[in-house]
């Protein structure tokens, strides 16, 4: 792909798009990297794109976890993706919940997704043109905020993506959303070399 169609930045969804998605993860040894999302990372690193990883993480609010777990999990999360060559940028979670147990963790937020709250601070905090990034997730909720923003939009079929793909059919944004098998084919171009390898709505991307 060209220099200039590449984002200044991508912004990931963590569970089921980089990682396996495990009910409310809290250990790093519960962590199980998706097959060739690692390799794709260094990749990125290397063509000077930016990663963001944005998550919802409400077994804070829960009380199933405390956010130095989440803390503990990111910090092998890029101790892994350093090891293989790569970098992410920064990560932004949301320990938010309204229907959570722990006082401070359960009054209205605007950085739960599907809210834009974390989405517009990477893009303040790291300067960036919201029509330059992209945006990729398993859930929809994952890809609405960026939508809004005017961010290229892809979900994965890894995680919870086949189900969210079926409901992508019933949205009025399913045309601005491609849809790829998994994290690790983004980029990765057609036979003709012009096009990422995906599907808007049902059809090949070229």
């Amino acid at each position: 792909m060209p220099d200039w169609m590449l984002p200044q930045a991508i912004l990931c969804d963590r569970d089921g798009t980089l990682i396996e998605d495990e009910h409310f993860l809290h250990h790093p040894e519960q962590i199980r990297w998706i097959p060739g999302v690692l390799e794709k990372l260094r990749e990125w690193k290397q063509q000077g794109i930016q990663i963001f990883v944005i998550t919802n993480q409400s077994g804070v609010a829960r009380g199933y976890f405390g956010t130095e777990a989440v803390e503990a999990v990111h910090a092998q999360l890029q101790q892994d993706v350093e090891q293989h060559g790569g970098e992410i940028a920064q990560f932004y979670y949301c320990p938010h919940h309204p229907q959570g147990s722990i006082s401070g963790y359960n009054d209205p937020c605007n950085c739960r997704k599907p809210a834009p709250g974390m989405f517009l601070a990477v893009l303040e905090e790291h300067h960036l043109q919201p029509n330059r990034c992209w945006v990729v997730g398993d859930r929809l909720r994952d890809l609405e905020p960026g939508i809004e923003l005017g961010m290229k939009a892809f979900l994965v079929e890894t995680g919870y993506g086949l189900q969210a793909k079926q409901e992508l059919k019933g949205k009025s944004y399913r045309e601005l959303v491609t849809v790829i098998s998994s994290l690790a084919y983004l980029f990765d171009l057609d036979r003709r070399g012009d096009g990422v390898r995906g599907r808007r709505g049902e059809e090949l991307v070229t």
